[in-house]
Parts: structure tokens; sequence; C-alpha cells
């Protein structure tokens, strides 16, 4: 148990680390003079870049026999996952409208598919996660998934800033990253005669995603989407 807790820390460290490679450019290059950049996205950074550290330093109190600071820490949880919850709402929001202002609300309503997938896919395993907190092995895994999200927005825009790929395109390969990371953590589990069912459910959702992705151009996206945008936007 102690090398998976251990190859956890180091998995959610490389997903940092392809966080950083992605916002470099657009982001992380600009301090401290940002360019169009708001509070909101500000707060939205520190936030995944605390939860992502807390990610890392969880499984590193386990493995040190910390196991009271782990769960002290822990707590922290219950305020942060509600505050990610809000602030990926609040910039899939602004993204919303400064698409709407600069360029046409097909493309907007086309974007909102990563925006809203994100926000409801975190929703879903943090709330998974808090519900099986009790029961470590489903946490654990709830609470990875979580992580794994950070990969698209992180990894896709460096592949778009280093390679020039066009935007469709790269989030169908972090798509199919994400679901090969799952799908081979699920094996994993089923080899090993392991809870496998939390990483089911983890597919599932990033395989809904990657769906709507695939007919974000389509009648019944954009329908369904400017449906979503007047309700909560």
């Amino acid at each position: 148990m102690l090398k998976i807790y251990r190859n956890i820390s180091l998995f959610i460290i490389l997903i940092i680390i392809g966080v950083q490679w992605g916002f470099y450019k657009n982001y992380i290059s600009q301090f401290p003079d940002f360019i169009d950049k708001t509070n909101i996205i500000h707060i939205h950074g520190a936030l995944w870049m605390s939860w992502l550290v807390l990610l890392v330093l969880q499984p590193f109190l386990i493995i040190t026999g910390r196991i009271q600071l782990h769960r002290t820490i822990g707590k922290v949880s219950y305020v942060l996952g509600p505050l990610m919850i809000l602030f990926l709402f609040l910039v899939g929001k602004g993204s919303y409208w400064r698409t709407i202002e600069n360029f046409t609300e097909h493309d907007a309503l086309v974007f909102l598919v990563l925006d809203s997938r994100g926000l409801i896919s975190f929703a879903i395993f943090w709330g998974l996660a808090m519900l099986y907190r009790k029961e470590s092995a489903s946490h654990m895994r709830y609470m990875i998934a979580t992580g794994i999200l950070a990969i698209g927005p992180g990894v896709g825009r460096g592949l778009i800033n280093s390679f020039d790929l066009d935007f469709g395109t790269t989030f169908i390969i972090v798509d199919l990253i994400n679901l090969a990371i799952v799908g081979f953590l699920m094996g994993y589990d089923i080899y090993n005669k392991k809870n496998y069912k939390p990483f089911l459910v983890v597919f599932i959702v990033l395989l809904i995603g990657t769906f709507l992705w695939t007919i974000r151009d389509s009648d019944a996206w954009q329908s369904l989407a400017k449906t979503y945008a007047t309700l909560f936007y």
C-alpha cells in the first residue's frame, strides 16, 4: 500500500508539471503584469494548485505514518471542494461571455462543452469522494479522479502552444489520454481483485464528456448548451 500511495503522489506531481507547461505561455510567463486576467481566473488557478498540492501531500503523510495529520488536513477538502466547484462555474460563465463578445454564439456554445463537463465531473468526483470518505479505497480513487481532470486544461494547452495543434484535435487527444489512464487503473484493480467500481464510474463520466466534445457542433448540443447558458449564465 505504501508503494501505491507513493505512486499517487508522483502521478499528481507529473500532472502539476503538465499544468505548468500548459499555462506557462498564456498565464505564468505574464507574472506579475497579467494581460486580461480577472481576479476570478487568479483565484481559480490558486484553488486548482492548492487542490493538486493537497493530492500530493495526503498520500505522502500516509507514507510517513502521520495519519492524524492526514485526517486533519483532509478536512480542508470540505471547504476547498465547494470553492473549486463555485469558481469552475464562474470561470465558465466568464469564458462564455468573453467568447460571445469576440466570436460567435456557436463558438461560445462549443466551448461550453469543456467548461460544463469540467464543472460537473469535478462535482461528481468530489461528491463521491466525500460520500465514501470512510471507505479509504473508494475515497482515494475518486480523489485521484479529481486530479486527472487537470490534465485536459494543462496538457491540452501545452500541446496547442508547443505543437500548434488545432483546438478540436487537441482535446480529443487529451480525452483519450484520460480514458487510457483511467482504463489502465481500472484494469489494474480488476487484475488485482480490488474494488474497480470507482474507476468504472470515472471512466463512464469521462466517456460521456468525450462524446459531448465530439458532437459539439451538432444541433442537439447547441440547443442543450443554449438552454444551459440561458438558465445559468
